[in-house]
């Protein structure tokens, strides 16, 4: 499984060399969206997702790309949100990265219509039950709103080379002791559905996706190339994968959430440095928005940029005239 991973980096590695529209983005650890008729808002992005023993930390920057239909890049956005909280009162939360929009709005407004209908008992198709619900239900009713409910519709003319996008959907199921991992891909045109990548009774995991090298270096210790330089230099496939997933993780089960809070952020700062001294669009940069899930606080954002004041729109300032 270890080597399989590997191979599927380096085949999604090479995405990063073609042009925008050809790669959609995308690579993970492990293993038209606007307005205008041809052109894709593409969240060119980093996102993670950290689970240790105590919780989860979900984090990502804020930028978003504009290309036209042939996949040159038009504009850069730095006020995308692409962290939500996909129902009030239970511990779960998603990333989204790739495509930023369906039906003319942004995935994070789109979010909020879904989390409206998880509150919904009238809806029953669409309800989650506090006391009965698991993260793979949610998972998958997500892939039923976003894939079949709004990508295929407005992608179905030419469904195999429509654009790539994905989530990440993290936390506890009801009355779970331990956080889980899902993440969500739509490929080709193709969601074959929800996949759990970090278990309940993994100690530890860390997934991310968007621009990738940075973290690949500082993470696991090695650049997506090593590999492919060193099965030229003479190492078989299978001994070179031994060699570099020999590196000691940086995260431990017992890290404090806070702490992996602040790595967190830290990850996401040094991937946003890491592109603007690369060559190449702004395709990564801040703020940060990000949120901590644990089984007992809960879903708490630990920041959270607002296009308003808070300090203007308070829960009394909201009630006047």
């Amino acid at each position: 499984m270890r080597k399989q991973t590997i191979a599927i980096l380096l085949g999604r590695y090479a995405m990063f060399r073609q042009p925008l529209r050809e790669r959609h983005l995308a690579i993970a650890l492990h293993a038209s969206g606007g307005q205008f008729p041809h052109e894709d808002l593409l969240l060119m992005t980093i996102v993670i997702a950290l689970k240790v023993g105590d919780g989860l930390v979900l984090g990502a920057d804020s930028a978003s790309t504009l290309v036209d239909a042939t996949g040159v890049y038009q504009n850069s956005y730095f006020n995308a949100e692409k962290l939500f909280n996909v129902r009030k009162g239970i511990p779960v939360g998603a990333l989204t990265y790739g495509l930023g929009g369906l039906a003319g709005r942004s995935v994070s407004s789109l979010a909020k219509d879904l989390r409206a209908m998880f509150s919904d008992e009238n809806q029953a198709e669409w309800f989650i039950d506090r006391g009965t619900y698991s993260v793979e239900e949610i998972a998958t009713k997500m892939v039923r709103f976003f894939y079949d409910r709004l990508f295929v519709p407005q992608f179905q003319a030419d469904l195999a080379h429509s654009p790539f996008m994905g989530f990440f959907v993290a936390g506890y199921s009801a009355h779970a002791e331990s956080a889980e991992i899902w993440q969500i891909e739509i490929s080709g045109g193709k969601c074959p559905g929800p996949v759990r990548v970090v278990t309940p009774d993994a100690g530890w995991g860390i997934r991310w996706q968007g621009e990738v090298e940075a973290l690949q270096r500082l993470v696991r210790g090695w650049s997506l190339d090593t590999h492919q330089r060193l099965v030229a230099a003479g190492l078989s496939a299978d001994n070179a994968a031994d060699l570099l997933d020999s590196v000691r993780p940086m995260i431990h089960p017992t890290m404090p959430i806070q702490d992996a809070i602040d790595l967190v952020h830290f990850l996401i700062d040094v991937t946003c440095g890491f592109v603007r001294f690369s060559p190449g669009n702004a395709t990564v940069a801040q703020p940060i928005d990000s949120a901590a899930i644990t089984p007992h606080e809960g879903f708490r954002w630990i920041r959270r940029k607002h296009y308003y004041s808070v300090t203007l729109n308070t829960p009394a300032a909201r009630e006047l005239p």
